[in-house]
């Protein structure tokens, strides 16, 4: 064969060899990068809230019992939670998603819980910086409350 002809056949199986193990890898490693470069999905998740019980009507023959003592209850702090949405949540100025966006609380932010929508997909939240507002319910994880004892240091 003619030394020109070994050549080209050389050069055009290695540039076709490059190619496909190029080929091999890129379609082994973008599934990877996509899943790096785009969030998540929203998760779907169910409002699980109960109608608060109604209280029951007694008749004007029936005798009446006697009420229990309700115990007092302190004046208890509003309950804090935690976001535990990775994007953050926005906060809007009422408990819809068509609503105007006031602002957001990012990843990890302690937030004011003061209610919930009829329906528990929303909560009213004031953020560190006295932002109040509705957020989805779903983000945001109710921490419990510490006790007195618990906030104490060691001595």
């Amino acid at each position: 064969m003619k030394p020109g002809v070994r050549l080209l056949q050389w050069l055009l199986g290695t540039f076709l060899g490059l190619g496909l193990m190029t080929l091999v890898v890129a379609a082994l490693i973008m599934p990877l990068l996509f899943n790096l470069l785009w969030p998540p999905p929203r998760p779907e998740v169910e409002a699980h809230n109960s109608p608060p019980p109604t209280p029951a009507k007694s008749s004007a023959n029936s005798p009446s019992p006697t009420p229990e003592p309700t115990p007092t209850q302190s004046a208890r702090p509003n309950p804090e939670g935690r976001v535990i949405y990775g994007d953050g949540l926005r906060v809007r100025d009422r408990p819809s998603r068509e609503a105007n966006a006031l602002g957001g609380v990012a990843f990890d932010e302690v937030v004011t819980i003061l209610g919930r929508s009829e329906d528990g997909e929303w909560l009213k939240i004031r953020t560190k910086n006295n932002l109040e507002g509705w957020v989805l319910a779903f983000g945001v994880q109710e921490t419990p409350p510490q006790s007195p004892a618990s906030s104490e240091t060691p001595q």
